[in-house]
């Protein structure tokens, strides 16, 4: 009866916004990759949609009221402390849903352009709900890419989009979080309908004189990126003489969102 039910209130609320509308998130992005707490990084990010495609967007100098390259102290008790570069540029981290074609067009990591089929994530829907702005949501949690995520989404806007390349469910994601919200997406503000239609450009790898690469070749590349890291730290420990080599200081889940070497 509940899926009955909640499939009877999405068909409705499509029926509803059967018109392509433009909406705009906001949201803040935060990285906190191998600290244990969401304590890292925030970016200022926003999601760009219509029924036919998405555009997310975060560390893009606009955003950010100009560009930034700093080092952030990052204190999280008395023994345990980090120091992490905030780094914008003018074009920023990019991820583009196209619905119609099944892609997901991606300027990501080393400023790849990376081109994928949209990743089938099997999300697991509960019955918990809470309120975040004025839309009410639901929960929702999936394994992806060596990650546990949640994500709370409303039916209220029935598009499949999220922050990130998060996306697939009935309804679109106000925030989203992994184990210890090391990666963190939460809600700030939305405009939709919005007065007017923008049209969302996808990422445009000629402005670069780049090439696309698939999943896999980028996968490939950050794989063998982490393993040079892993030496050269290796090496630095050894040369320090140091005791400390624990194993997990290794992980790509300390450096990486996505997480490979678990695999």
């Amino acid at each position: 009866m509940k899926f009955i039910t909640l499939i009877v209130i999405i068909t409705f609320n499509t029926i509803l916004h059967s018109q392509s509308q433009t909406g705009l998130v906001q949201y803040g992005h935060k990285q906190s990759m191998g600290m244990g707490a969401p304590i890292g990084i925030d970016y200022n990010a926003n999601l760009i949609f219509d029924n036919e495609n998405s555009l997310y967007t975060f560390a893009k100098d606009s955003l950010e009221g100009g560009h930034i390259r700093e080092s952030v102290y990052i204190e999280k008790d008395k023994d345990n402390f980090f120091v992490n570069s905030k780094i914008t540029n003018k074009l920023g981290f990019q991820y583009y849903v196209d619905k119609e074609n099944k892609k997901l067009l991606s300027r990501d990591i080393g400023f790849n352009y990376v081109k994928e089929e949209i990743p089938t994530i099997n999300w697991e829907i509960s019955d918990e709900k809470k309120d975040i702005g004025s839309f009410e949501c639901l929960k929702a949690s999936t394994e992806f890419r060596g990650r546990t995520y949640t994500a709370w989404f409303t039916t209220s806007i029935p598009l499949p989009y999220g922050p990130w390349k998060l996306q697939g469910l009935p309804g679109l994601i106000l925030e989203a979080y992994d184990t210890n919200k090391e990666i963190y997406f939460y809600f700030k503000s939305i405009k939709y309908p919005m007065d007017s239609k923008i049209k969302i450009q996808k990422p445009n790898s000629e402005s670069e004189n780049k090439e696309w690469i698939t999943f896999s070749e980028y996968k490939k590349t950050l794989i063998n990126k982490h393993k040079k890291a892993i030496e050269n730290g290796r090496m630095l420990i050894e040369g320090f003489d140091s005791a400390d080599t624990a194993e997990d200081k290794y992980t790509m889940g300390n450096s990486y969102i996505e997480i490979f070497d678990n695999e």
